[in-house]
């Protein structure tokens, strides 16, 4: 078309002149050669227009055969199963979305103390520092911050990594795997008491880091989703604790709450982890108390052990004979007098020496409840679990197991699952006690052997579950966050 104006506009210009000298006849002629070629370029503009509207047509027409396809698609069998796919999406989605994340409390060197002096860490992905000082760590990059460091200097800082892969190892702290790694956001505080560290992370990542240390990887499966199910459930009921809420934490990563991140992640626990992904133990409609523990002696105990006034219904006293084989099934210890005296002392400084010990009530798991010290300043009562195992603490003794293997003791008595008989010596003097025990762990909610035993003879973990926990049900935790949070 611009070639053809042009064209017009030069033979305009060449008219003028050429025809001043034309003739009348020529002067015809010239005219109608320029009306052909006007007719000529009307043509082929009309031409193109017509070629262009059947381009478009042909489009439109592809567009709703295409469009018909999707139709027949939509509506053929195949729709329920595509609908299905897509609402297993929107669900999974939903689940990521509104799985709750979890803040916990990473102690010291043997879990002494929740203050740091010195933190270093080793980055595996790329992180960013936000704090007083804003940096980007790289893999492989190291940092060690101390007390009044210049990071620190707004009170605090925050370590967020780029993607869901990235891991901060703290290679100043040592644990049962060495120096463990974290993933999630690291936040670190720095008050008068020093520093401490806190890891939030999501709750599934969370658990993928409670299973192996609370129990063996090696373990079969369906024990292994039976600790998961209780590990995901106790954590739950922790998220609106506030015992920790000064270290703004929820948890401590200690036997205090449950432990984590001890032992390494193995792929045998992940795969329990995710395999029952969400899952929680629900009463009423509320997350249970949890409660487990190592091995049983033949049987489990309710919450009566921590002297609690409301006793839990779901938490009954059950028999249990599938740990008889492990060694701490059975067990028997002697306790001197010397031990008995110093653990007594550190409650009760004034005491100079225990005259005698007694046994004065057990529980419906038969539990001691009450143990009664006599001594030169009066007669001491002890009640729960764990202050009785604490002052009976055999610590160095030589405890043996049902296997004749032996342990050493340390700060608390195997269990509160024993009977006492008095050890003297020729002159009557006191030598201390002679404790016949059984069990490992305060005897409550699941015995962790109990469902290794369980699994070994084919009991899957819904079933484990259902017969150490009284009447109740599986929920999921995405659920209970959006009942608190409509």
């Amino acid at each position: 078309m611009q070639q053809l104006s042009l064209f017009l506009f030069c033979m305009k210009k060449e008219e003028k002149a050429y025809i001043r000298s034309m003739n009348w006849k020529e002067k015809l002629k010239w005219k109608l050669l320029i009306i052909l070629i006007a007719l000529i370029g009307i043509l082929i503009v009309w031409c193109a227009g017509k070629a262009g509207e059947r381009k478009a047509v042909t489009e439109k027409e592809i567009l709703r055969a295409y469009a018909q396809k999707e139709n027949e698609w939509a509506s053929a069998d195949t729709e329920p199963l595509k609908q299905t796919e897509l609402q297993q999406k929107t669900e999974i989605t939903d689940e990521v979305l509104e799985e709750p994340s979890i803040r916990v409390v990473l102690m010291t060197n043997d879990y002494e103390s929740y203050y740091h002096s010195e933190i270093s860490l080793e980055f595996y992905g790329n992180y960013e520092m936000n704090g007083a000082v804003q940096q980007k760590f790289s893999s492989g990059d190291k940092i060690t911050l101390k007390t009044g460091c210049q990071e620190l200097a707004n009170g605090s800082l925050m370590l967020l990594p780029e993607n869901a892969e990235c891991r901060i190892t703290i290679t100043s702290l040592k644990r049962g795997q060495g120096a463990p790694s974290y993933k999630g956001n690291l936040e670190i505080y720095e008050d008068d008491n020093g520093m401490h560290v806190v890891n939030e992370l999501p709750l599934e990542d969370y658990i993928c880091g409670v299973v192996p240390s609370e129990m063996p990887a090696s373990y079969p499966k369906e024990a292994l989703k039976a600790q998961a199910v209780c590990a995901r459930t106790y954590a739950c009921v922790q998220l609106k604790g506030k015992k920790l809420e000064q270290l703004h934490g929820q948890v401590d990563d200690s036997v205090s709450y449950q432990v984590y991140q001890n032992t390494e992640e193995s792929a045998a626990s992940n795969e329990a982890v995710l395999e029952t992904k969400g899952e929680i133990l629900l009463k009423d409609g509320k997350p249970i108390q949890a409660y487990y523990f190592s091995t049983s002696h033949g049987k489990t105990s309710t919450d009566e052990v921590w002297e609690t006034s409301s006793p839990s219904p779901y938490l009954k006293s059950v028999d249990c004979t599938y740990d008889s084989k492990e060694p701490w099934y059975q067990w028997e210890v002697l306790v001197s007098e010397e031990n008995i005296l110093k653990n007594v002392q550190d409650l009760f400084p004034e005491v100079n020496q225990i005259e005698n010990v007694e046994i004065m009530e057990k529980g419906e798991g038969e539990a001691v409840l009450h143990l009664k010290i006599e001594t030169d300043q009066g007669e001491k009562s002890f009640y729960s679990e764990y202050d009785i195992r604490s002052v009976l603490a055999p610590v160095g003794g030589e405890i043996i197991r049902q296997d004749g293997s032996s342990v050493k003791g340390g700060k608390l008595l195997p269990s509160a699952y024993f009977t006492m008989e008095k050890q003297t010596d020729n002159a009557g003097t006191l030598i201390g006690y002679q404790i016949k025990g059984g069990g490992y762990g305060h005897g409550v909610g699941m015995s962790q052997n109990g469902a290794k035993g369980m699994a070994d003879v084919g009991k899957t973990y819904q079933e484990i579950l259902s017969y150490f926990y009284n009447e109740v049900e599986m929920g999921k935790v995405q659920d209970i966050v959006k009942k608190e949070n409509p």
